[in-house]
Formats: structure tokens, C-alpha cells, sequence
């Protein structure tokens, strides 16, 4: 529950409200965000991976550099919360 109360302050933008990367900023975006309830692509990322790239950012995993880092903005465990929520989207 804190896990979606922050994705949906801080996500939604991009990611969008069910977390299938078709935020209202989405279009706009190259590469496109992550689709979190693509559970194929979801289950092979380790939640230490998931975890890295919230705190630190898309370019600290080798990824797009347009994912922001939330470590100032974020707890590590606020972080491992937005984990869980993700992690209830994939299917």
C-alpha cells in the first residue's frame, strides 16, 4: 500500500496509473517506459536490479538515462515499497 501510494505520486507520469508504460508523458519518451505488468520482462529483473535502478537511476543499470534517480527523495525502504507494489502489477 505505501508502495502504490508513492508510484502513483512519482510514476504515474511515465509508467502509467496500471503500470503498463502508457503515462500521459509516455509518447513523448524514447525508449518507451517499462510496461510493469508485462510479466515475462518482469520476472527476469531481480528485485535488487528493480531496487537500483528507483534509487539510482536508468543510466546507473546501463538503461535510459530519462529514468530519474529517487535516492534523495526516497527511504530505502519507501525504494523496497515501490518495489513490492511493481512487483503486484507484473501478471
Amino acid at each position: 500500500k505505501a508502495g502504490k501510494t508513492k508510484y502513483d505520486a512519482n510514476c504515474v507520469g511515465c509508467h502509467g496509473a496500471t503500470g503498463k508504460g502508457d503515462g500521459a508523458a509516455a509518447a513523448a519518451l524514447n525508449p518507451k517506459p517499462q510496461d510493469h505488468t508485462n510479466g515475462k520482462v518482469m520476472k527476469a529483473l531481480s528485485d535488487k536490479y528493480l531496487f537500483e535502478i528507483i534509487k539510482d537511476g536508468g543510466a546507473a543499470v546501463k538503461k535510459a538515462p530519462i529514468m530519474p534517480a529517487s535516492g534523495k527523495k526516497f527511504s530505502d525502504q519507501e525504494v523496497w515499497d515501490i518495489v513490492a507494489y511493481i512487483r503486484s502489477l507484473a501478471k
